[in-house]
């Protein structure tokens, strides 16, 4: 596409793989979990990649209301060998050629003092004291933060001005769903009208006049009151099927076999 993508473009669905599974329909991922946040970073290789996907790991359950994806400059074969279906909670999806980087136009950088934040540099200090080491001259790859209705239409658009300008962790990326009101919101009940008349069923439970939710759905209401929308149930994750990595390219964008209905 011509320059950068911003809200209201759409991305195109698209084939990729992982380091389990091979030509996964995006068009899917979408389906299941949307809004979708996804977020591009360098290779898994990299000590900042290893540490942004080792948070959003660990923090995964904070994100209630959407779903993530992320997407590396690796080769899924690789990957492979030490990457299953359980060692993620969010899908993994590797360009190594960098396709999609190409088509949404995510830049590189050969400056160290432009690409690093205060924090790139404390990971990366600690990475070196654990024996990495980064090629000279390498260009670094910029990242990019999407977030996708289940069309693939652009909700949200940010190009990272340093290797480490991404969502801090799944709690940021709930955070940043609430501020853009992309989460689910139960009819708007004013609390104490919603407590009164919970009380009256529970003081006559066998008046079929007074039948209301049950406590669960106050306690949604309540948290509701508190943060302005629902928490929707966290759902599994998705895994795919077995990998057939040696007869598939990395990205295949554009080609979705499967035609719009």
């Amino acid at each position: 596409m011509a320059g950068r993508i911003a809200v209201g473009d759409k991305l195109p669905f698209f084939l990729y793989d992982t380091p389990y599974s091979a030509q996964n329909r995006f068009r899917d991922l979408l389906a299941e979990k949307s809004p979708l946040v996804l977020i591009f970073m360098a290779n898994f290789g990299h000590p900042i990649t290893r540490t942004f996907a080792s948070r959003y790991a660990e923090t995964f359950s904070s994100l209630r209301d959407g779903g993530m994806a992320l997407v590396v400059r690796s080769r899924a074969d690789k990957l492979s060998r030490s990457i299953g279906p359980d060692t993620l909670p969010f899908p993994l999806l590797c360009d190594a050629d960098g396709v999609l980087y190409e088509y949404l136009d995510i830049p590189q950088n050969s400056s160290t003092l432009m690409t690093y934040s205060l924090e790139g540099w404390r990971i990366l200090r600690e990475a070196k004291k654990q024996g990495y080491r980064a090629a000279k001259g390498t260009p670094q790859q910029l990242p990019l933060t999407l977030i996708l209705d289940r069309d693939g239409t652009v909700l949200f658009s940010h190009y990272g001005a340093s290797l480490t300008d991404v969502p801090e962790d799944c709690a940021s990326m709930q955070s940043l769903l609430e501020e853009l009101d992309l989460t689910p919101d139960l009819p708007d009940i004013a609390p104490e009208d919603f407590r009164q008349a919970y009380d009256r069923r529970r003081a006559v439970p066998d008046d079929p006049s007074a039948a209301l939710p049950d406590e669960e759905t106050l306690d949604r209401h309540r948290r509701k009151t508190r943060h302005g929308r629902r928490r929707a149930p966290v759902e599994s994750v998705r895994e795919y099927g077995s990998p057939d990595l040696d007869k598939t390219s990395v990205v295949s964008l554009f080609d979705d076999p499967y035609d719009d209905d």
